[in-house]
């Protein structure tokens, strides 16, 4: 079994990524962000990302900092997957859990949208709920996130950076040059 992690700021393009991988080579896919909003379902809360947010600290204050990286890996061998992405990878402590238990069969992909305002944008047009109005209140989210999860420390983790400013076709096609290569063993 391979493993691709992604991780990437709020807006870049991570879902796509798994989301491509899944559509056109098959590859399980697996949310991290998606345990979160189950608890907050459970707990009757809107799916919002403060609530999001709040629900994470205190799930990883009161059971382990690798409490989501630890459900990530008991649901992947739970499955008979050949190949698996793991969206929502967050802190460091996340890619050294599932690096730690994985090994060499765990690659971490970064996607990268260095301008802020088109990661905002971006978000505008999907139009989720969990989605900041203002791009003063998509910076502080931003800041929020880094200081909840160290996320900068993770992004510095990455093994491939995927450049995604341009369009959607252009970042297909670095995922089909620099990750299923790796991934998917040059069976594709």
């Amino acid at each position: 079994m391979k493993a691709i992690g992604v991780t990437g700021r709020n807006g870049s393009g991570k879902d796509e990524v798994v989301d491509y991988l899944h559509e056109r080579y098959d590859v399980a896919r697996l949310s991290m962000g998606d345990m979160v909003r189950q608890i907050a379902d459970q707990q009757g809360l809107a799916a919002t990302r403060d609530n999001l947010h709040r629900l994470s600290q205190e799930y990883l204050a009161a059971k382990s900092r690798d409490y989501f990286a630890r459900k990530a890996i008991q649901t992947v061998e739970d499955h008979d997957w050949e190949t698996v992405s793991i969206t929502g990878i967050r802190t460091p402590t996340d890619v050294e859990t599932v690096r730690q238990h994985l090994g060499d069969d765990f690659m971490l992909v970064r996607v990268a949208i260095p301008d802020t305002k088109v990661r905002y944008e971006r978000t505008q047009a999907r139009a989720e709920e969990r989605d900041r109005q203002s791009y003063d209140e998509f910076l502080q989210q931003d800041r929020e996130e880094q200081e909840i999860f160290h996320l900068s420390d993770t992004l510095q983790m990455a093994d491939i950076v995927l450049d995604n400013e341009g369009s959607l076709a252009q970042l297909h096609s670095q995922i089909d040059r620099r990750v299923v290569p790796q991934l998917l063993d040059d069976e594709t």
